[in-house]
């Protein structure tokens, strides 16, 4: 995929996961659509901030401690549980008190929103892929 591809697949990505996440979250709690959005860009913001802190970290990691350790599945694993673990761990306090619940409740709602998102990412990463193919090779079925 060319580099605007990915801007493009990025910021669709973002814009239709804030939407979702704005629709769904007052299904599932006491949170209006407005709070729910503000939390969502909030959240976005701090999840892309966080990826560039985190990996910059990581990566000095294994070139400097590890002596340039090769990037296996089992360490692309431990950083994705790495990486999850400390966003969830820094932004549950946050949740929690925006919402006023308490940190258990806020665990329960990060869990859905986390099973959401994986769902999400899988549906979403299908149908651009399918329009990517049909937008430049139409007669493709």
């Amino acid at each position: 995929m060319s580099f605007g591809g990915r801007i493009l697949h990025a910021v669709l990505f973002e814009v239709f996961a804030l939407l979702s996440i704005a629709l769904l979250l007052p299904m599932i709690s006491h949170v209006d659509v407005h709070k729910s959005l503000i939390l969502g860009v909030f959240f976005s913001l701090a999840a892309m901030l966080w990826n560039v802190v985190f990996n910059t970290g990581f990566d000095w990691y294994l070139k400097n401690i590890r002596r340039n350790m090769r990037k296996s599945a089992a360490v692309r694993g431990v950083h994705a549980l790495l990486f999850e673990g400390s966003f969830v761990a820094l932004t549950l306090p946050v949740l929690a008190w925006a919402l006023g619940l308490t940190l258990w409740g806020a665990m329960k709602l990060e869990a859905a929103l986390i099973v959401f998102i994986l769902v999400y990412t899988f549906c979403f990463n299908i149908v651009f892929d399918w329009c990517r193919v049909k937008l430049t090779n139409p007669t493709v079925s």
